[in-house]
């Protein structure tokens, strides 16, 4: 399989974990880590943060057109919609997620502001200079090669746009083949084809035409969600391999897996210095 349909399948089997063990309790709908900011009362309202740092640094205006690159269940593009009255596209490469998102658009009342493609976000089809924002949290990983992603929306783009992409990143270079091994099997785990170092993204956005770009660090912010990730995953672990010897092999049973190992690395990962977790914004002028 190539990385589209990778991705695709990888999100089309864990879909249910999400549903259960990210926002089941929460009005984000969100495949997200949730910013813990100053006075933080629990994980949803974490969540909900990361919408809201993200929209602050936009100003985003009612009636302006959105795309969602690489949008899930729609938490975002709901969210937008709801909160902003901004047009918003969504767009995944997952029909399963494209199914739940319409469903809950339609529960929260949105339907005539959002709309759901099964698109890729490399080649969307889109007609140049159709978007005010592009919004990519946490999907742009998924591009094997980022200025690629971002070429496509530096065309997609009014004049005046603007991006803003929240992600995890590469923080510094491998010291040794045990951080190396660990790094491969959280690409593999989360099917991610590679993390982007800052810098290099940082790159990528002046090169492909951006300016008055901008980068936070929010790996802090973001600390309490990847801890609870990670005892979430070292609690459900062994009940996996317990389960695998009674289980015949299978697809499924392999992704889940190795998602639960990518669970329990990202945090040591974190932890180390080697991954961290920023906010890129640029502007097309």
């Amino acid at each position: 399989m190539n990385i589209t349909e990778t991705v695709s399948q990888y999100y089309d089997q864990t879909l249910p974990i999400y549903q259960k063990y990210w926002y089941r309790n929460s009005e984000s709908y969100a495949l997200h880590y949730g910013f813990w900011e100053k006075d933080t009362k629990n994980f949803s309202e974490s969540l909900i943060n990361t919408n809201k740092f993200l929209a602050n640094q936009l100003k985003i205006q009612p009636g302006d057109t959105v795309l969602d690159a690489g949008c899930g269940v729609g938490g975002s593009t709901i969210w937008l919609a709801k909160n902003f009255q901004a047009n918003v596209i969504g767009i995944t490469i997952s029909e399963k997620q494209i199914q739940e998102a319409k469903r809950l658009a339609k529960a929260n009342q949105v339907e005539h502001l959002v709309d759901f493609k099964l698109k890729n976000f490399l080649d969307t089809g889109f007609s140049d200079k159709s978007f005010d924002i592009v919004w990519g949290l946490e999907s742009v990983c998924y591009a094997e090669n980022k200025a690629d992603f971002l070429q496509e929306a530096f065309r997609l783009l009014k004049s005046g746009g603007k991006i803003i992409v929240a992600d995890g990143f590469q923080n510094r270079e491998l010291k040794n083949a045990a951080e190396a091994e660990m790094m491969r099997m959280l690409n593999e785990g989360w099917v991610v084809p590679n993390f982007a170092k800052v810098s290099d993204f940082k790159g990528h956005l002046e090169q492909v035409g951006f300016q008055h770009i901008k980068f936070w660090d929010k790996t802090q912010a973001i600390l309490p969600s990847a801890i609870m990730m990670y005892n979430m995953c070292r609690f459900i672990y062994p009940f996996k391999r317990i389960f695998k010897l009674f289980k015949p092999k299978s697809r499924t049973l392999e992704i889940l897996e190795k998602n639960n190992q990518a669970g329990i690395l990202q945090y040591k990962l974190v932890k180390s210095g080697l991954a961290a977790y920023g906010v890129f914004y640029g502007e097309k002028l």
